[in-house]
């Protein structure tokens, strides 16, 4: 099971940003660009807009306002995201735990409220254990919570992509793991550090504000990470699971009229290629890369799909 775009889509994403020509842009006066980021600020997230909002006033001469509105798990995003008019003007950036929000909670439909622009960028997500924790890879962490049944503990966000996906794991090798709620991953790897948990599975990119105090010991990839060679993949450790690609997209009220969402994408290609915006990427550990609306709707659809059996079996619909 993948969460991302599968290899040919991938690959079809990245040669458009080799290979798109560069589209004449001419300054004039337009109204700002208001990209709503249903997060705090601060995070990777909102640190890849701020990047992807330099490189597109760049290109454009647009303006870009990035609005935070962070609460009532995606909830409050979404509605000042369809409260705005569906000119175009306004955005909201995605994240996959928008997908296990829906299926979590059901406050809202990205299958039918909003329509994708684009893929932006992905990032990997990984195992992490304590600096000090005597488990060095996915084996010993299977066979510690075997041998020390119900002892474990795992940080998540309630109802998240995380928790769904531990539970998977845990549920696919018949282990029990008692999971400790969080507000994100930064707060989850924070209580990891201080030895309050055993394991959390977050994005990758989190090794850099917590290096020293935690540590990666598999990778949730299909590949291994350029930023870390010698982590070995879920499927080289013999570890079975679903692939999670954390994603960032952007998308615009389902209203907006069809020519102004392709004309937005083929402008975003083109601001992916901003080279400060690629090593800006490169150095919070993400990677560039574009998908159009349609492969975008597609990833969406195939993670509510694994999704809501998961939130269902672990009750969480009224959480």
């Amino acid at each position: 099971m993948t969460m991302f775009p599968d290899r040919r889509d991938f690959l079809k994403g990245a040669a458009a940003l080799a290979a798109s020509s560069s589209l004449p842009v001419q300054a004039q006066d337009k109204p700002s660009l208001r990209i709503i980021v249903p997060l705090p600020a601060g995070g990777v997230a909102d640190a890849s807009v701020r990047f992807f909002a330099d490189a597109w006033t760049t290109l454009t001469k647009q303006n870009v306002i990035v609005d935070n509105r962070p609460g009532g798990s995606f909830l409050i995003g979404m509605q000042t995201l369809l409260q705005a008019p569906p000119d175009g003007n306004t955005w909201i950036h995605l994240n996959n735990g928008m997908s296990a929000a829906q299926a979590t909670f059901g406050r809202y439909d990205m299958t039918k409220q909003i329509t994708p622009i684009g893929l932006a960028g992905s990032t990997h997500s990984c195992i992490f254990v304590n600096q000090n924790s005597p488990i060095q890879n996915a084996k010993d962490l299977i066979d510690w919570m075997k041998a020390n049944p119900g002892k474990a503990n795992y940080g998540t966000v309630l109802g998240g992509i995380e928790h769904l996906l531990t539970a998977s794991i845990l549920k696919r090798y018949g282990l029990n793991a008692t999971m400790v709620a969080f507000k994100g991953g930064p707060d989850a790897c924070t209580a990891l550090a201080q030895n309050e948990i055993q394991f959390c599975l977050s994005a990758l990119p989190l090794i850099v504000p917590f290096k020293g105090r935690i540590r990666p010991i598999v990778i949730n990839s299909d590949t291994r990470s350029p930023l870390f060679p010698d982590l070995p993949t879920f499927k080289e450790a013999g570890f079975e699971g679903p692939v999670l690609n954390y994603y960032g997209a952007f998308a615009v009220h389902a209203s907006t009229p069809k020519p102004v969402i392709e004309g937005h994408y083929k402008l975003m290609v083109e601001a992916l290629k901003n080279p400060s915006l690629m090593q800006k990427f490169a150095q919070q550990g993400m990677m560039a890369h574009a998908a159009p609306s349609d492969v975008m709707s597609r990833i969406i659809a195939e993670e509510l799909k694994w999704m809501a059996p998961i939130s269902a079996e672990l009750n969480l619909k009224g959480g």
